[in-house]
């Protein structure tokens, strides 16, 4: 669970927010009042806020939108750290709404809860005809709790467990019991059909804490998002290699993240023509995109570009297209194609139309850094600016850029991200800078 990070909603400010939680159910305006104010409010960490988000989530009204404003609420305390929380959240371990249950197992665990009481409440749902299962031995394994190890192992050998709870008890018992030989089982996962699955072992690996498990990783057919994050959670120091792994090395194959270094899944009655080939970059399932992007690769360089082009425009209001067409976009570029459209494509998608963390924003600024010299060195200054650039990948990725230009100024530009609050933005400065 994490804050959305897409803050669409109209902004609310901590005061307005604060008084909307404190109306009653028939009092506010809108029916999604309650949660705009919670989500406005995570913006907003301190005693006040947490003094009215723990007020709200003791209320009990039976309308829909009330049960999500709660749940986000619990979780929003959660992120906030307030232990003060914890005995208010562990009463919803026995509720009827099997969500809220869900994301109070999940805060206990972020808040780090300790009471044993609780702790064998939590434990208790794994015996129950449960669909909670899953987080509850994520929490587990999170907190350290050994006590369920034979009945996390029956829930691994029970026919009827679902990939993504066979997951987590592969994963918990890695973690706690030392049984490294379930690693296999759990890299096998990464190469299930069904994404979720793909996308629950990424989150499995993470509580492993496997820095094994990268190479394996790095080449799954998923959204580099998720491998992003799995690298930064599992790499918690500021080295370069680590139980043989280069951690520079798998980062920058994720944010190239050339397609035939994945290692795609094959698929039935796939269709090989071009038209058909363009339209599964709009598709959801990863694999389907990273499999086409191969496949276009068989055609004329040309051919693809009028594709692209033609499409374009449809491609530019879904963000999970756009990541693939830019990408194939940069692929023909390497390859001397291109046209004079594309740097107008590239400026519109590192514009502040667009959330700095959103996928596509890195592979935009390897074009700027392939396409146009002398725009990309005018905008490394904002590039290298934490504040304007919030979000470290694509910090990273200007130095990735950086690295391979040939100017007596390379190491003056490193210079600007030496002292950047991210150990691998740092790393990869430091790697310039000494060259």
């Amino acid at each position: 669970m994490q804050i959305n990070p897409f803050n669409n909603l109209p902004k609310l400010n901590k005061i307005d927010a604060i008084n909307i939680l404190k109306k009653p159910f028939n009092e506010v305006k809108h029916s999604a009042d309650y949660y705009k104010a919670v989500f406005h409010l995570a913006n907003y960490p301190c005693e006040e806020s947490e003094i009215a988000l723990l007020n709200f989530i003791t209320l009990d009204y039976n309308q829909l939108e009330f049960k999500i404003a709660r749940r986000k609420a619990v979780e929003v305390l959660a992120f906030f750290d307030c232990k003060k929380a914890i005995p208010i959240i562990a009463d919803y371990l026995e509720n009827d709404d099997s969500y809220l249950v869900e994301t109070a197992v999940w805060s206990l665990g972020k808040l780090k809860c300790n009471d044993i009481d609780i702790i064998n409440k939590i434990c208790s749902i794994l015996y129950m005809d449960s669909n909670n299962k899953r987080v509850v031995i994520q929490t587990l394994t999170y907190l350290g709790v050994e006590k369920e190890i034979e009945k996390i192992r029956s829930l691994l050998n029970e026919k009827e467990s679902s990939n993504a709870l066979k997951g987590a008890c592969l994963a918990a018992l890695i973690k706690l019991a030392g049984e490294k030989n379930k690693l296999t089982e759990l890299k096998d996962f990464l190469r299930s059909s069904n994404q979720n699955d793909r996308h629950c072992a990424v989150q499995d690996i993470i509580n492993a804490g496997h820095l094994s498990m990268i190479p394996f990783l790095v080449k799954a057919p998923i959204s580099p998002s998720f491998k992003i994050q799995a690298i930064d959670s599992l790499w918690p120091n500021e080295l370069l290699f680590n139980d043989n792994v280069s951690l520079i090395n798998s980062l920058d194959l994720v944010i190239f993240d050339d397609p035939l270094k994945i290692t795609t899944l094959e698929l039935q009655n796939f269709q090989k023509d071009i038209t058909f080939l363009i339209d599964q970059l709009f598709h959801t399932d990863f694999n389907r995109c990273y499999y086409s992007m191969k496949e276009l690769q068989k055609f004329s360089c040309n051919e693809i570009l009028y594709h692209l082009n033609i499409n374009w425009d449809k491609a530019k209001v879904d963000y999970g297209a756009i990541y693939f067409f830019i990408n194939i976009y940069r692929f023909l570029l390497l390859k001397g194609f291109y046209d004079k459209e594309l740097q107008a494509k590239v400026e519109f998608l590192l514009s502040n139309n667009w959330p700095d963390y959103i996928k596509f924003k890195s592979t935009a600024i390897q074009i700027l850094g392939y396409l146009n010299d002398a725009k990309f060195f005018q905008n490394i200054y904002q590039f290298s600016d934490e504040k304007l650039t919030p979000f470290w990948k694509n910090r990273y990725t200007t130095l990735l850029v950086l690295q391979d230009k040939h100017t007596s100024a390379k190491k003056d530009f490193a210079k600007l991200f030496l002292s950047d609050s991210h150990r691998f933005v740092r790393l990869k400065a430091k790697q310039i800078y000494s060259s």
